[in-house]
């Protein structure tokens, strides 16, 4: 039977700790963590997991932050852009029903296309610019068309 009593490994005086966890920085230990993903996931692995804490972001998060912030509601679909005012004013916006093209971004001549988790009306698109934040706003397009199916036994 396991000796439940021991409390092991917890509540151990600082007598029974192992050296090695002492002298133990969490930064260290983070940024160990944060390389072994990058190694497994890819270096752009922080877009999959987007609510992962991180003790200090690296510097390849910090350029990856160039990417569109996407997110949805239950009326709308949201993309966040960062952007200077001059790029801004160059970009050109279109979308269809299921996809976003964002020109000259994120650089110029470049184009960015992102896909819609939902399907978003034609008209009733909104973008608004502040404080370096290109803010996107469609509105969402409920498809109610349903066709119900017959059964058939084939007995």
């Amino acid at each position: 039977m396991f000796p439940w009593n021991k409390k092991f490994p917890f509540n151990q005086t600082d007598a029974q700790m192992p050296d090695a966890f002492k002298n133990m920085n969490p930064k260290n230990v983070e940024d160990y963590i944060q390389n072994i993903m990058g190694n497994v996931f890819g270096e752009g692995f922080q877009t999959q997991f987007p609510y992962q804490g991180n003790v200090a972001p690296s510097k390849t998060q910090q350029t990856v932050s160039r990417k569109p912030e996407l997110f949805e509601t239950n009326d709308h679909i949201f993309v966040k852009i960062s952007a200077t005012e001059e790029q801004a004013s160059n970009l050109r916006i279109q979308h269809n029903s299921n996809q976003l093209f964002i020109m000259n971004y994120p650089e110029n001549g470049g184009q960015e296309k992102i896909i819609l988790p939902s399907l978003v009306r034609r008209k009733g698109t909104r973008a608004s610019y502040k404080n370096g934040v290109l803010e996107i706003r469609m509105q969402k397009n409920e498809d109610l068309q349903m066709s119900e199916i017959d059964v058939v036994s084939e007995n």
